[in-house]
């Protein structure tokens, strides 16, 4: 796990960027190889089996020749600084090995064994001693890590046999776990990949820096990335923005969402996988795809990387089959998938192309007589097609049934009247397997006429959903972040409000100074340490008030009846002060009362609940939901790292399951969403102003029907 990268560019093209050479070598050494097997020799054999144009030199003192190559003792012997060095060797004796690597002049290398962070105290020893090692000066994969496949460069730095190279294609795969990226690499699924790597314990270069690396390739169209920790979210978030700016989608999937994924997370790389909730935040925030398992990963990746990408999830869908018909609209509905309805012109024309007993709806049953016919396949597509809201069409094709040759099945005349529809029209075509496994012969036949295909009813209408979310966010959102720049004189005037680091609670009077200074309302009044002074703010503030307790250690006011609203004049509140005092005094003895605060009444639409904290691995983060005294008990809240503006801040909003109850209900106006989402961002911006404060709690921000206030405030330092 590392703590932070050299190796991140966030500009330039990919021959400028550092890791150029483990994609692009020009020639490749080999530390370990032998001819008795191993990492070293299956690397040797990869590389032949992808052609590779380069020499390679295998490093062994042990043999003059291995696999028909000349050996040499150690790298410093061979003819030539090399661009990349596969390091198969022992643990203990890689550092050594990656030291005389650097004197020879190598740029990059790939340590392909275990035996480091993941092995104990030990290991994370040897791990910390090859980080010093490289430094800033040698960008190492790994250590164990199955290596780099690079399709678009002829390269394979891999060290499990793999069989012959079937890619080359525009997604970007890098994954900490080397067996996730072998089984998507291995499948006859039909994902296409520019490159494959395996990041290993990411001693050196993390996940971060090869997408990063990815980014700069202009073939790749996706990402896609299995990941079991993030060491430097800032650094993510900085590639992610980067990523939707040239809108290049981030597939995810993002393992450790259970505990024991998490410990297996941990066990594996010893990475830290942190709050997964966290995780569904960054993502939101970014537009990152978030997967379940490497079949939605691969279905999403291979439609986002088609060379026509679904501009929305509208689906115009078709079978031989009433049944299949039923179950993609159940999928679909369950992924976010619409079903555009017909229009009375493409249901009349369907009906002068189908037999007179079919039901032109969609899904659309075109019955058994269509089976077999180019014809009906190609204008069916179309008709689908011209349908406003679709954006794919598909054909339900069960192409798993295929056997012997596809031009002496029919399945044939299904592919080319796809593939027809798909000239004649903008939108992609499509086939949907209801099965999830598939044939190399098929796949290939459906890649070479330009249809896509998905494998498997449900991962299917969950890859279109997903294409969908990704188009409504990129509408949605101007920009992948907020840049904000720090407020230095208002910084300094905040921490002067502030009690020292590890205080605790901060009183609502200096809470809520606090937020005035950041531009967050606040009820008219303040704090009183008399009832004189309780008089004179409530006669201020303009009656009805209400009273409330600030005291040390007091934090939920109402549980020692340190509250008292409603109150309507002088001679009550004098009543109502001195009973307040009287119920704390008895309920908390010990409490060290600084005194009432006195406040204006607001009144509101609905209750939310506004905050935040600084986490230790994502850093500020801020949080909204519904609020008021059962926000606990309620937990719907959504949130984002730190700072957003009002627009991410309104999707937020938007995100609750209760958002209903922000719009017009029953009769009652709508609530002010645009001011609840200036207060969100107005409170994020102070958590990434302040990481002095630790905690911030907003509850309850009422929110009225033109306008919104924070009652209650508590800061923690």
């Amino acid at each position: 796990m590392t703590t932070g990268s050299n190796w991140t560019r966030m500009s330039g093209d990919s021959a400028s960027h550092p890791l150029y050479p483990l994609f692009y070598p020009r020639s490749v050494a080999v530390v370990g190889a032998s001819p008795k097997g191993g990492y070293g020799l299956r690397v040797v054999e990869a590389l032949k089996a992808f052609r590779f144009a380069g020499p390679i030199y295998p490093i062994n003192p042990n043999y003059d020749e291995i696999a028909g190559l000349r050996a040499y003792p150690e790298i410093g012997s061979i003819p030539e600084p090399v661009d990349a060095v596969a390091i198969a060797v022992p643990s203990r004796i890689v550092p050594g090995v990656v030291r005389q690597a650097i004197e020879a002049g190598a740029k990059s290398g790939i340590a392909f064994g275990s035996g480091f962070a993941e092995a104990g105290e030990d290991g994370q020893a040897l791990q910390a001693e090859l980080r010093a090692i490289c430094g800033d000066r040698f960008p190492l994969i790994g250590p164990n890590c199955l290596g780099v496949m690079s399709y678009l460069g002829d390269a394979a730095l891999w060290s499990i046999p793999i069989g012959e190279p079937r890619h080359d294609g525009a997604v970007g795969l890098v994954a900490q776990s080397g067996n996730m990226a072998l089984t998507l690499m291995s499948s006859s699924r039909g994902l296409r990949l520019a490159h494959s790597v395996s990041a290993g314990n990411q001693a050196v270069v993390d996940v971060v820096d090869i997408m990063s690396f990815f980014l700069a390739e202009p073939n790749i169209r996706v990402i896609a990335a299995v990941i079991e920790g993030l060491s430097d979210v800032a650094r993510f978030r900085r590639v992610a923005a980067l990523a939707a700016e040239r809108d290049v989608p981030i597939v995810a999937l993002k393992l450790g969402r259970s505990e024991k994924g998490s410990q297996a997370a941990v066990a594996h790389t010893g990475s830290l996988t942190g709050s997964d909730q966290l995780y569904d935040a960054l993502f939101a925030q970014y537009g990152v795809i978030r997967v379940d398992d490497l079949e939605e990963m691969s279905e999403t990746a291979k439609l986002l990387s088609a060379a026509r990408r679904p501009a929305g999830a509208g689906l115009g869908v078709f079978a031989s089959s009433g049944g299949e018909c039923g179950l993609i609209s159940d999928m679909a509905a369950a992924s976010g998938v619409e079903l555009p309805d017909l229009l009375p012109e493409t249901r009349e024309a369907l009906l002068g192309l189908l037999p007179p007993f079919a039901n032109p709806l969609n899904p659309l049953d075109i019955t058994a007589a269509g089976w077999g016919n180019r014809d009906v396949y190609r204008e069916t597509a179309k008709l689908l097609a011209m349908t406003p809201g679709v954006n794919i069409v598909a054909c339900i094709g069960d192409t798993t049934r295929v056997s012997g040759p596809i031009s002496a099945t029919g399945w044939d005349k299904m592919i080319a009247g796809m593939a027809d529809a798909r000239e004649q029209t903008d939108i992609p075509m499509a086939i949907i397997n209801i099965l999830t496994d598939a044939s190399y012969e098929m796949t290939d036949t459906l890649a070479e006429a330009g249809v896509i295909q998905l494998i498997g009813a449900r991962t299917a209408a969950r890859a279109i959903g997903h294409a969908g979310s990704y188009a409504r966010w990129r509408e949605i959102h101007s920009a992948a972040s907020y840049a904000h720049k720090v407020d230095a004189e208002r910084r300094l005037t905040a921490l002067a409000l502030l009690p020292p680091a590890g205080s605790g609670g901060v009183s609502e009077a200096t809470s809520k100074a606090l937020l005035s200074l950041y531009g967050i309302p606040i009820p008219a009044g303040g704090l009183a340490t008399s009832l004189d002074a309780a008089l004179a703010l409530a006669n201020e503030a303009g009656y009805p008030v209400a009273l409330k307790i600030d005291a040390e250690g007091i934090h939920h006011k109402t549980e020692v009846g340190g509250v008292a609203l409603g109150i309507e004049s002088d001679d009550q509140l004098r009543a109502e002060y001195a009973a307040l005092l009287e119920r704390v005094a008895a309920r908390a003895p010990d409490a060290r009362v600084r005194g009432v605060q006195v406040e204006g009444m607001v009144a509101g639409l609905v209750e939310l609940i506004v905050g935040g904290r600084n986490d230790p691995l994502f850093g500020p983060i801020v949080v909204a939901g519904l609020g008021g005294i059962f926000a606990e008990a309620l937990q719907d809240a959504t949130t984002r790292l730190a700072p957003i503006d009002s627009a991410e801040a309104r999707s937020m909003l938007e995100g609750l399951r209760g958002a209903a109850l922000l719009g017009p209900f029953r009769g009652r106006p709508a609530a002010d969403i645009s001011a609840a989402a200036d207060i969100i961002s107005r409170v994020s911006v102070l958590l990434a102003e302040l990481p002095e404060v630790r905690e911030l709690d907003l509850n309850p921000v009422l929110v009225s029907a033109d306008g919104c206030v924070a009652v209650d405030a508590l800061a923690v330092v």
